[in-house]
């Protein structure tokens, strides 16, 4: 999570907030919602310096943007394996093609969200507990 001191300063940045807007649009494999990527496009257009909560959803969707291989010590790559040993267990065939679709990206890291739905799929498995606790490192790189 940022700090407000990160969050004040990109505020303040019209160029930092326009850059960072520009490259979160062009990053490969990364499925940005309309409203995500209406507001991006928005933030590549503005002069002016944002608002607070403009600036904490900036710095929100670049944390989004980061890659992890594991969360809480749980591989991801050996996550994806499991699942998808035991993928026709799953209920949902969208989370079946999900974890084929992971699987055959041979990708060993993930965003949030893919990782998120990762962790879904293996308690719906039975290959972790609903209450284990599901946390990510911090990204190295700040703003």
């Amino acid at each position: 999570m940022a700090n407000y001191r990160e969050i004040n300063s990109l505020a303040k940045a019209p160029d930092r907030a326009r850059t960072l807007a520009t490259f979160l649009l062009t990053l490969p494999d990364i499925d940005w919602t309309d409203g995500e990527a209406d507001f991006l496009d928005g933030m590549k257009a503005r002069g002016e310096e944002l608002s607070t909560r403009q600036a904490e959803k900036l710095v929100e969707l670049r944390d989004e943007s980061v890659r992890y291989t594991s969360a809480s010590g749980f591989s991801f790559k050996a996550l994806i394996e499991i699942c998808w040993l035991n993928r026709f267990d799953l209920n949902d065939e969208a989370d079946i093609e999900f974890i084929e679709k992971l699987r055959a990206s041979g990708h060993a890291s993930l965003r949030k969200r893919e990782a998120l739905r990762l962790r879904y799929c293996a308690i719906e498995l039975g290959e972790l507990e609903p209450d284990q606790p599901w946390f990510f490192p911090p990204p190295i790189m700040r703003l």
